[in-house]
C-alpha cells in the first residue's frame, strides 16, 4: 500500500531553517518540475544536507524510517553548488530534489508559530537539542550574569536573534550587552578566538561541525535564560500535496520511541 502511495504521488532550504512566512513558491521553470515523481519502487529515498550539524543523525533517522515503514533506505546527498545560489537561496533547490531524487529533506528546522510556504509541510520533530552559552568565565551560569558591555554573539535569521534584540531594546537586565550577529558558526568561533567576541549563543550541534573544531575558543557553557527560545528542533520537509505520507513518516517517527533531547 505505502509503495502504491509513494510511486502516485505527483510532483510538484544545516542543519536548513524553515522559509520564512513571506516566502511563496520558489520559482522553478515549469518544465524542470511539471511532471510526475519517479518510481521508487520499494525505496524510500530521503534527503540529506552535507553541511548539516545534524547529518549522522539524519542519516540514522532516515535508515530507520525506511525500515520502521518496511522500505528499502536510500540516503540521498544533495547535489548543490553553493557559489551558484541565487536571492532565493536552496529552495528552489530543494523542490527540484522533491520532485526527482527524493520525497523528503532531512535536518529542516521547525519554527515555533511560523507559517511555511505553501508548498511544503513538515513532519513531526525527530531531534531537538538546546542552545547554549560559551563563554571566557566558568562562572557564568546564564545570560543574565553576563557584565555590560559583553559582546555576545547570535545566530543570525533565528527565532532567538529576535528574542535578543527585542529584550536588549526593552532595557532592564539585559539591556546593555552588545549583540553581534553572525550567520555561520565558523565565524563565530573565528571571533572568539581573536577576542573580537566575548560570548556566543550557539545551537549545540553546531559545536561538533568540523569547521569550528578544535573547541579552545571559551571555557565555559551556561543557560542562555532568560531568554525563553531555548530549544531547536529539526524534522523532515515534504511537499504540500504529500500529507498521507507526511502522517505516515509521523507514526513511523513515534513509532521508533526516540528520545528527543541533546
Amino acid at each position: 500500500m505505502l509503495k502504491q502511495i509513494i510511486c502516485s504521488m505527483s510532483l510538484l532550504v544545516a542543519a536548513l531553517p524553515a522559509a520564512p512566512a513571506a516566502l511563496a513558491q520558489p520559482f522553478v521553470p515549469v518544465e524542470s518540475y511539471n511532471r510526475t515523481r519517479p518510481d521508487f519502487g520499494n525505496r524510500l529515498p530521503l534527503c540529506v544536507i552535507a553541511n548539516s550539524p545534524t547529518l549522522g543523525r539524519d542519516r540514522e533517522v532516515a535508515a530507520e524510517l525506511a525500515h520502521v515503514l518496511l522500505l528499502e533506505p536510500e540516503i540521498v546527498e544533495m547535489d548543490v553548488d553553493v557559489d551558484l545560489l541565487d536571492s532565493e537561496g536552496l529552495w528552489p533547490s530543494i523542490l527540484l530534489h522533491l520532485a526527482e531524487k527524493c520525497v523528503g529533506i532531512m535536518g529542516v528546522q521547525i519554527i515555533p508559530g511560523e507559517i511555511a510556504p505553501d508548498w511544503m509541510i513538515l513532519s513531526r520533530p525527530y531531534f531537538e537539542a538546546p542552545y547554549v552559552l560559551l563563554t571566557r568565565d566558568d562562572e557564568i551560569e546564564n545570560l543574565a550574569d553576563l557584565p555590560a558591555e559583553t559582546r555576545v554573539g547570535v545566530p543570525l535569521y533565528t527565532p532567538i536573534d529576535i528574542e535578543m534584540m527585542t529584550v536588549i531594546a526593552a532595557g532592564g537586565q539585559l539591556g546593555e550587552l552588545r549583540r553581534l550577529p553572525y550567520d555561520r558558526p565558523e565565524l563565530m568561533a573565528s571571533l572568539m578566538r581573536s577576542g573580537e567576541m566575548d560570548a556566543a549563543i550557539v545551537w549545540e550541534p553546531h559545536l561538533e561541525l568540523p569547521t569550528v573544531q578544535p573547541l579552545d575558543f571559551f571555557v565555559g557553557r551556561a543557560s542562555i535564560a532568560p531568554l525563553r527560545q531555548d530549544r531547536r528542533a529539526v524534522a523532515v520537509l515534504l511537499r504540500s500535496q504529500d500529507r498521507m505520507l507526511r502522517t505516515m513518516i509521523d507514526d513511523a517517527i513515534a513509532a521508533l520511541s526516540m528520545e528527543i533531547g541533546p
